[in-house]
């Protein structure tokens, strides 16, 4: 029998959409879109071939307490079965605008805060921005072309820049509904996992991550070579990046080395469908009575809904220690 039958409401622009038979959508936590699949029944052929770039909101009833969204955004591609009578929409979330806008402005005396918001005016956006107060030209002392020319060129988009710019600030940068995010990560409420809580638990634990990461630079400003290291002095990662100084240099070590680790054990969690869960929100897994037992940060939920298996989620998310 299926887990749960909630209620689907899929919106064209301002539109009803009816006949939703599937759904899914994954919400990511790391300076990417989330995603959606929804089939629904073909109806009109007419209407779904002409349909073109579009607007969707998908959102679903759990409970009495009505309708949560899940996730507004583009219509990226349109499948048609006509022997099976189904539409199947894909697409992005309104982050999906900053991704295809190729970007050649340098903004060299504005803010991380201020590109943030002018960008997200651009594209009809709210934007949820944390005021900053270092110009972008300073982040990388001299060598300004390359934060401010290269990253920025027509090689690049304004996803890319923000993308940096909040690594820099060590914020987040997402698009939740019609708004920007950018800002520090929130804090989720917790929940606690349990194998009898769940329909599918399982972990993924590697043997062989880097113990180390190493950073190596030039740095034109004091024509001296830098290296900074982090974690164990030997059998690590090295990346080599240009005009970094000593510190730039520590801070990408360090999160280099995070970011290896976040790979060590891995967690995949099947449980019944709800609205409420956040990429922000910590898990604490509980009743392996083991190592295991610890806290696991989220890295993505996908979502599902058919006939068949009814409404539930897929966790993916690594330990933290």
């Amino acid at each position: 029998m299926p887990v749960n039958q909630p209620q689907v409401r899929v919106m064209i622009g301002n539109a009803p959409l009816a006949g939703a038979v599937a759904l899914e959508v994954e919400q990511v936590a790391y300076f990417c879109s989330g995603r959606f699949v929804v089939t629904v029944a073909l109806g009109d052929a007419a209407y779904f071939a002409s349909l073109g770039l579009q607007t969707i909101t998908i959102s679903v009833a759990v409970t009495a307490a009505g309708f949560a969204e899940l996730l507004t955004g583009q219509i990226d591609n349109i499948k048609i079965d006509l022997l099976e009578n189904t539409a199947t929409l894909s697409g992005r979330d309104l982050s999906a605008r900053l991704i295809d806008t190729q970007i050649s402005e340098t903004f060299a005396n504005q803010t991380a805060s201020q590109i943030a918001t002018v960008i997200a005016g651009r594209h009809g956006l709210a934007a949820n921005v944390t005021p900053t107060t270092t110009p972008v030209g300073q982040y990388y002392e001299l060598d300004h072309a390359r934060s401010a020319l290269s990253l920025n060129s027509r090689n690049g988009s304004e996803w890319n820049l923000l993308s940096v710019l909040a690594q820099a600030e060590g914020f987040g940068l997402s698009v939740t509904g019609t708004t920007l995010n950018f800002g520090p990560l929130p804090a989720g409420v917790p929940i606690l996992l349990t194998p009898g809580s769940c329909i599918a638990l399982g972990l993924d634990m590697a043997t062989t991550i880097p113990n180390s990461a190493t950073v190596k630079s030039w740095n034109t400003r004091n024509k001296a070579v830098v290296t900074q290291t982090a974690g164990a002095e030997s059998g690590g990662a090295t990346l080599i990046r240009p005009n970094l100084t000593s510190a730039q240099a520590g801070t990408l070590a360090a999160n280099h080395l995070s970011a290896l680790q976040r790979h060590a054990t891995i967690l995949k969690a099947t449980i019944p469908g709800e609205t409420v869960l956040t990429t922000a929100s910590p898990i604490l897994l509980s009743g392996t009575n083991s190592p295991l037992d610890q806290t696991y940060v989220i890295d993505a939920i996908i979502r599902s809904i058919d006939v068949r298996s009814g409404f539930v989620e897929t966790i993916h998310a690594h330990a933290v220690g």
